[in-house]
């Protein structure tokens, strides 16, 4: 098995600016000129930079076994799962017990009722919007149900393989990237409409967001099988993906059916084509390690800052200005998400690595 364990710098930089357009986009208002001008800026979704570098990473985990054992096994996609599930679900339930509680005493915006049970298994916005609470948990059920249904595909289509199809395993496995890639982008299609909120019904559903992680997962095929083509193209591809996401984040278009089909589609593209470059991206150790540190942590910012952000804006609004408001939600955003890093999330990361859920 190759060693997973290395740091990238590029792919930690990916992660950091994501993390940071994140934080951008729900406190910008704070620091706003008096004419709205920051406010107004059209950065590229944080949400969207997570999605690809999550579906690149858990492609080349998934590569590197399909290369490793030649035979699929069930219980080899059951050792994926648990490592990934004791990666993510620690802290998605921690926070989703966080936000019950704190919406329950009043101190953050939401409410709870009868669809709430939803939230524990990932269905809040399968194929409707759940716009109740845990807002930011949206972007989580894309990615679990995704971690889920694409090794199912994979041994699914491995076992009807052998009697059908005589694919080999790359190609099962590009066929089913294939599958993820396309039948989004058909659902969106089919439920493209002027009067479906863009946010809830297009941008925030499992069934129309899986895509994007796919072109992730596309980039890891690609560098995996075709890897000197791949370090070759870095420059050229960072360079047009770069002006593919400013283009389409600078020229803004009213027309819905656009927003609501291949607007996502050439977002993940545009940032797939990032990856060449940021890959082979490598700093020695001793250098920006801020970047690497808040990469490392980000998983926690990105479940810590809004119940911080609410909490602060309903307590501290009118004794501070909203300049000491911003300052004070990003230290205490940090710094609550380190403690969460240190104590919680990566004794569990530990317990994962651990021989029983290790692929032996």
């Amino acid at each position: 098995m190759k060693n997973r364990a290395e740091r990238i710098f590029g792919l930690d930089l990916m992660r950091a600016v994501a993390i940071l357009l994140v934080l951008f986009a729900h406190s910008s208002h704070l620091i706003d000129a008096p004419n709205g001008y920051i406010s107004s800026i059209n950065l590229p979704d944080g949400v969207d930079l997570f999605f690809v570098l999550s579906g690149y990473l858990i492609g080349k985990i998934i590569l590197d076994l399909v290369q490793d054992r030649q035979n699929l096994d069930f219980k080899t996609g059951l050792n994926f799962l648990i490592r990934r599930w004791l990666r993510t679900l620690p802290n998605y339930y921690l926070f989703l017990i966080i936000n019950i509680v704190l919406i329950s005493f009043s101190l953050i915006p939401g409410f709870l009722n009868q669809y709430t049970p939803a939230y524990f298994v990932f269905m809040q916005n399968f194929h409707i919007p759940g716009d109740f609470f845990f807002w930011e948990s949206w972007s989580l059920a894309v990615e679990e149900w995704f971690y889920l249904l694409f090794p199912l595909c994979i041994y699914t289509l491995y076992k009807l393989n052998k009697s059908f199809f005589k694919f080999t395993t790359k190609r099962i496995v590009f066929v089913v990237i294939l599958i993820f890639i396309l039948l989004p982008l058909m659902y969106r299609f089919l439920q493209s409409s002027p009067e479906l909120d863009w946010d809830l019904y297009f941008r925030k559903l499992v069934l129309t967001r899986m895509d994007t992680i796919a072109f992730g997962l596309l980039g890891a095929y690609i560098h995996t099988y075709y890897g000197e083509q791949w370090n070759k193209s870095k420059n050229w591809t960072f360079l047009l993906g770069l002006s593919l996401l400013t283009a389409i984040n600078v020229f803004e278009t009213t027309n819905y059916i656009y927003l609501q089909t291949v607007y996502f589609s050439i977002t993940g593209i545009s940032i797939a084509l990032l990856l060449p470059k940021l890959s082979n991206l490598t700093l020695k150790k001793a250098k920006f390690q801020p970047i690497q540190y808040l990469s490392k942590i980000s998983y926690s910012i990105y479940l810590v800052q809004l119940p911080v952000f609410h909490i602060l804006t309903h307590q501290a609004h009118g004794r501070l200005s909203d300049s000491e408001l911003f300052i004070l939600f990003i230290l205490i955003t940090i710094f609550f998400s380190a403690m969460i890093y240190h104590f919680y999330e990566k004794p569990i990361m530990k317990l994962r690595d651990r021989a029983f859920f290790t692929i032996t």
